[in-house]
């Protein structure tokens, strides 16, 4: 029963990535001068994309809220002593109605502010989110190797005490 939590953790962190490629970047983008100065936004339309993504936003919350205490039911369903799969097969599905839900305002929140973009600021939001993504995988903690698992030459590695 423990491998079924495992296997229901891990299906709840793949599925947000297969919309990776479609993403905005992280926070309050559309009201950093420097963004919106690099992409031309105006400000007709930092108004529109502030309106929608607070829309969208409230009611992802509710989404949210909702996986949760499906993913609760869940695991409650699954640590049952007197185990019947039947119940577990119901909560599963239930979580995964309740997932697909939060995906799909979150997608439609994305397609909302596209639409609100023309094609050469949406290139240019493009960049960052690459830019941001590459920034993201050069930051290193003290002691983590890098992709390959060399250390830097001179590098030592952590001590504790």
């Amino acid at each position: 029963m423990k491998n079924l939590s495992i296997v229901l953790v891990v299906l709840a962190a793949v599925g947000p990535v297969a919309a990776q490629d479609f993403d905005l970047p992280p926070g309050r983008w559309w009201e950093d001068q420097r963004v919106v100065d690099h992409v031309g936004i105006t400000e007709e339309q930092q108004a529109q994309i502030r309106e929608v993504v607070y829309e969208r936003a409230r009611h992802m919350i509710d989404l949210k809220a909702t996986v949760e205490k499906a993913g609760l039911d869940l695991r409650a369903s699954v640590d049952q002593q007197e185990f019947d799969p039947a119940p577990v097969r119901d909560a599963f599905a239930r979580f995964q109605t309740a997932r697909h839900k939060l995906e799909n305002e979150r997608f439609e929140m994305l397609l909302e502010v596209r639409q609100l973009l023309s094609y050469e600021q949406w290139q240019k939001i493009e960049e960052i989110k690459r830019r941001v993504q590459q920034n993201r995988g050069q930051q290193r903690h003290p002691g983590q190797r890098p992709p390959g698992g060399q250390r830097p030459q001179g590098e030592r590695p952590p001590t504790y005490q």
